[in-house]
This record gives structure tokens, C-alpha cells and sequence, in this order.
């Protein structure tokens, strides 16, 4: 039975974490990790190159050698084994999954809101005071997004959950009672 891609990339963050931690060092490694996010992100043919068959394994190795030479042995080792295990494709869904572990470990979480209008730095300070009680945590970072759509109030993604409190959802309430 193969494993889900997400459940392997989990897998992965959940080990990564426990050694890092062990070695006090998840915001140094979460550090490193998300420049390593970065350079994926902004040079997605390193995938392909590294997916591919033509390409010899000496060759990949010389790709990958700038990555490798001022990574934290906690890292190499990561980028290593994901090549090694043909799991290179999943390092940025690990480094997502990493990410959320350190974030729930030190209480911090991020939240999605939309709004018809954007909100002032008071109204998101509330906001975010809101969140954190709600949801338990230490810190909240918000992102803010400007959706008409919702003609008032406000949708709030976090945790996994959705908060709607749009007037868009409320008129589409009494909309669907009145039909029924």
C-alpha cells in the first residue's frame, strides 16, 4: 500500500521537528528551511532536473552541492535523504508541514481574512487578539484579502477552520429559510 504524499511530507516534518528540537534549534532550522523554500520556489526546474532520468546522478549531485554546502547537518541531511529516497518533489510540503509544527510548539499561528474593505492597523490588532483567544495562541500572524463578494463582514480561515461571519452567507441563510 503506498502512502499519501502528504502523509510522507508529515512524516517527515514530525521527524525533522523531534531532532531539532532535541537540539533547541526549530527556528534556526525553520529559518534555513523557508531560504530553501525560497530558492525552490523561485527555481522550480530544480524539481524536474532532479525527477528527471536524463540527467546522470553525478550531475544532480553537482546541482544540489550549493544547497548542500552551508546547510545545518540537520538539513543537508533532509535535502540528502530526499534525494536519496526519490522524496525531493515533497521537500516543499515538508517544509509547509515543519513550519506548522514549529508555529503550533511556540503558540503562533497565521490566519486568513477577507473583507470588502481592507481593515486599519486597530481593527487587525483586535482581529488578531480575537484569533488568539479563540484559537489559544501566543501570537497571530494575519493575512488580509479584499473580496467584494462578501458585501460586509468578514470570513476568517484558521487552524483549518472556517469563521464566516460575511453578510454575503447571513443573506444567503435567509434566502435558503424563506425558499424552505
Amino acid at each position: 500500500m503506498a502512502l499519501d504524499n502528504a502523509i510522507i511530507a508529515q512524516r517527515y516534518a514530525r521527524a525533522l521537528f523531534e531532532l531539532s528540537h532535541d537540539q533547541k534549534s526549530d527556528t534556526e532550522t525553520l529559518n534555513e528551511l523557508l531560504e530553501l523554500q525560497t530558492v525552490l520556489q523561485d527555481n522550480p526546474e530544480l524539481e524536474q532536473i532532479i525527477a528527471s532520468n536524463q540527467i546522470s546522478d553525478e550531475q544532480k549531485q553537482a546541482i544540489l552541492k550549493p544547497l548542500l554546502a552551508d546547510a545545518s547537518p540537520l538539513v543537508h541531511n533532509l535535502i540528502q535523504m530526499t534525494y536519496d529516497y526519490r522524496r525531493f518533489d515533497l521537500l516543499p510540503m515538508m517544509i509547509e508541514n515543519y513550519q506548522r509544527t514549529v508555529n503550533h510548539a511556540i503558540g503562533h499561528m497565521t490566519a486568513e481574512v477577507k473583507t470588502v474593505v481592507e481593515l486599519d492597523a486597530n481593527q487587525i490588532e483586535r482581529l488578531k487578539q480575537v484569533i488568539a483567544k479563540r484559537f489559544d495562541a501566543k501570537s497571530v500572524d494575519l493575512k488580509q484579502t479584499i473580496d467584494p463578494s462578501l458585501l460586509g463582514g468578514v470570513v476568517i480561515t484558521a487552524n483549518n477552520q472556517i469563521v464566516d461571519g460575511s453578510l454575503a452567507t447571513k443573506l444567503a441563510a435567509i434566502r435558503q429559510s424563506i425558499v424552505h
